[in-house]
């Protein structure tokens, strides 16, 4: 790939020749498929543009590995004497843990979380802040929430921990409104609303930003070492404070509850944020790794995947020079302020994507070499609620954006957005047309049967399997032990656990064919008849998953299960041809026995 004097250029050779890989192989296989049947010209117009369009991914996958493997990592520049002896005092660092809880467990993963963070990477001058933003209602839990508070306040002093809770009279936009109303705060010393105040935005309002409101209602912590020049009474009232020029915040840091960033790893972060040739950026998204992968089966499994399809984010970020924000990570605060709080450009009604909302309007860059560390889904059926409420904000920002101009990077995420949307919908017709073909004979007749099992077969292998087995190989020789757990030694281990991953992996996984494209159906419904956003945090949807027996779990999956008993007496009733039983042998055992899986591979891993 081309070497280019600023970073977030994009050399249109390296775009042209990505373009010209991908759909040369998209339309070298449609064709090998066309060719297999004697089609009904009506019913293969769908067919040829379903395959195609699921195909497209499968090539995707194979042209980002290969750009993985013969390109060298695209890094920012930074400042090698703030990595070597640390943070100046003059650079001021604010963490921002936001959280709306309804429950005491869920304020104790981000507190632990917050005081790891402190433990990790403060510095010697004590310029880095950390901050609980809270839009909870329930009393005991703040409660709770404050005594915890005063504890860490305690151990690491009031300088450095602090709490802010947000008026109820000012509850707007959840977690990214109460974020830009505390950036405001620390940065021009907001303490009443002043954005997103015009009446065109008071349908979505609802009264919340009326200026007469003090944004927050409690405030715990020395505010003086935050630069504000006033009280916590003064906030809490609303009264007009000052920001000393000298200690306004330049960066801002925004976690979710579970995130844990590793020793020394701000340090570097903001060592390259700092650098002259990076202040045109505004996001800095770093590598996300697992901090749990040996808790269940699950988690393990699912960390193994990432090392192995852990290329492709990678690769995307190589040729486009730009990457989605995942809502985890830094802003240049001057220019997050500009270019995203006053431009007021998240919609409040259509944000519920916000992070990669603000990519779109903020350039937004990957760090290949600063890591930050979650905790992800402990089963399947976690996964799958939450990701039914990713659609929603997926499809309000497609519905919004897709026919906007933006650079090549930005724009090729967007349909990457729309796949993930539609993409397994459109597998599942293809699934479902091709499975109605060898059942009438008009519609298609196979015609080369073993050639397109040959062609079936070279997708998996060449697409998926070789790739990713070797993306695994060469990931676990730089032994990154704390998202892999026990990282392999060698070829005959990283195919062991890939053979052992990729098969229970699509026993799990290939319940997203009936569930996903039902998800999108319901929001698709729930937009269209104008029902609200309702938003559930990571933990509690951990909490409402957690536990199943075997029979609950077959019983919230029913209809998959209803799908795999059909499937069955499709394949032992003589009625399908030997190809189509290979085709239905991975749908059957996947609807049938999937869900056992998903119950046994949620337990803790002894």
């Amino acid at each position: 790939m081309a070497t280019n004097t600023k970073i977030t250029d994009i050399s249109q050779l390296d775009v042209a020749l990505y373009r010209f890989s991908k759909w040369g192989l998209v339309a070298f296989a449609t064709v090998a498929y066309y060719l297999c049947y004697d089609w009904n010209l009506f019913f293969a117009v769908p067919m040829i543009f379903l395959f195609a369009y699921c195909f497209s991914g499968f090539a995707a996958m194979l042209v980002h590995f290969v750009v993985w493997c013969f390109t060298k990592p695209v890094l920012l520049e930074e400042k090698p004497d703030i990595v070597k002896n640390g943070i100046a005092s003059n650079i001021k660092i604010v963490f921002f843990r936001p959280i709306f809880a309804k429950t005491n467990a869920e304020m104790d993963t981000l507190l632990d979380s917050m005081r790891l963070d402190i433990i990790n990477n403060q510095e010697p001058h004590r310029n880095l802040k950390f901050i609980l933003i809270d839009n909870t209602r329930d009393d005991s839990v703040k409660a709770y929430v404050r005594s915890r508070i005063e504890g860490l306040q305690k151990e690491f002093g009031k300088d450095v921990v602090f709490y802010f809770h947000r008026n109820v009279k000012c509850d707007f936009f959840k977690k990214v409104g109460i974020y830009e109303d505390s950036i405001m705060l620390l940065y021009e010393g907001w303490t009443r609303p002043r954005h997103y105040v015009d009446e065109k935005w008071e349908k979505w309002t609802k009264g919340t930003r009326n200026p007469e409101n003090p944004l927050f209602d409690v405030i715990l912590g020395d505010v003086s070492a935050l630069g504000i020049e006033g009280t916590t009474d003064d906030i809490v009232k609303g009264r007009e404070i000052k920001i000393r020029e000298k200690e306004r915040i330049s960066v801002s840091i925004v976690c979710d509850a579970d995130n844990v960033w590793p020793e020394l790893s701000i340090r570097k972060l903001v060592a390259k944020m700092v650098h002259p040739a990076n202040k045109h950026i505004t996001i800095f998204q770093p590598s996300i790794e697992i901090s749990n992968p040996n808790d269940n089966r699950f988690i393990r499994m699912t960390a193994w995947g990432r090392e192995m399809y852990g290329f492709d984010l990678i690769a995307k970020w190589r040729v486009f020079r730009f990457t989605p924000f995942f809502g985890k990570g830094a802003m240049n605060v001057g220019n997050y302020v500009k270019d995203v709080i006053k431009s007021e450009c998240l919609h409040p009604g259509k944000a519920a994507s916000h992070d990669f909302q603000e990519a779109l309007r903020a350039w937004s860059v990957l760090l290949e070499d600063v890591y930050i560390l979650e905790k992800t889904f402990s089963n399947k059926l976690s996964e799958l609620t939450r990701g039914a409420l990713w659609m929603w904000g997926d499809m309000e920002t497609v519905e919004q954006y897709l026919r906007e101009e933006f650079e090549i990077g930005r724009k090729t995420h967007l349909f990457v957005l729309l796949r993930n949307l539609i993409g397994t919908l459109c597998f599942s017709l293809w699934v479902l047309g091709t499975l109605f073909a060898w059942l009438v004979p008009a519609l298609a007749v196979m015609v080369r049967p073993m050639f397109l099992f040959l062609l079936f077969a070279s997708i998996i292998i060449v697409s998926l399997v070789v790739p990713k087995f070797i993306a695994f190989y060469l990931r676990a020789r730089k032994e990154r032990g704390y998202s892999m757990g026990e990282a392999p030694r060698s070829i005959q281990e990283v195919v062991s656990i890939g053979l052992y991953e990729t098969l229970a992996s699509t026993l799990i996984h290939m319940l997203d064919l009936v569930y996903r494209p039902v998800a999108f159906l319901q929001n698709f419904i729930k937009q269209s008849t104008g029902i609200e956003f309702v938003w559930k945090t990571g933990a509690m949807g951990e909490m409402e998953t957690a536990n199943r027996t075997l029979v609950q779990v077959y019983q919230t999956l029913l209809p998959s299960t209803v799908l795999g008993v059909v499937l069955f007496l499709l394949m032992i009733s003589g009625w399908l041809p030997w190809y189509a039983v290979l085709f239905c042998l991975p749908l059957t055992a996947s609807f049938l026995i999937g869900p056992a899986f998903i119950w046994f591979y949620a337990k803790p891993l002894k």
